[in-house]
């Protein structure tokens, strides 16, 4: 009986390490992506991993070449818009009892300036509405409402 019995256990022993063998060589990579898994990390493939660091790659090689293209049409922009910018001419001829209102309406009128109240408001905070002259003046429309009081005030 003791010569079955331990038999018996035996045979139970080895069964028993043979599965767990059988069971470790087939299904370890599903326990090892399972373990990985739980613990909140992603398994991917070393294949699909190339992929994607190659695909990174790429995408950082056209967001440089973007960023460059943008800075490019950024500056042709500001540029462009320097060009666009005309700057006109304008022959304002003040006569004898014009007044302030009147002179930069014709302004205003011509193209030089784009708020004739904000000249007019300058003229009169400055205390220059006596000190218009009477005249003709070559005005262009880059000039600021300094350089517009301080021409149409000097005398000639």
């Amino acid at each position: 009986m003791m010569k079955s019995t331990i038999r018996s256990f035996g045979i139970g022993l080895f069964l028993a390490g043979s599965i767990m063998t059988i069971q470790t060589h087939f299904f370890e990579e599903n326990t090892q992506n399972s373990i990985k898994a739980s613990k909140g990390s992603v398994v991917i493939k070393k294949e699909e991993l190339d992929t994607l660091k190659e695909e990174a790659a790429d995408a950082k090689e056209q967001l440089a070449k973007i960023q460059t293209d943008y800075q490019t049409l950024k500056k042709e922009n500001t540029s462009t818009s320097k060009e666009k910018k005309k700057v006109t001419t304008y022959k304002l001829v003040i006569k004898k009892g014009m007044g302030t209102t009147e002179v930069t309406k014709a302004l205003k009128d011509g193209g030089i300036i784009k708020d004739d109240g904000e000249l007019e408001r300058y003229i009169i905070n400055k205390n220059k509405a006596k000190d218009i002259q009477i005249g003709d003046y070559q005005l262009s429309s880059d000039m600021s409402n300094k350089d517009i009081v301080k021409i149409i005030t000097s005398a000639k």
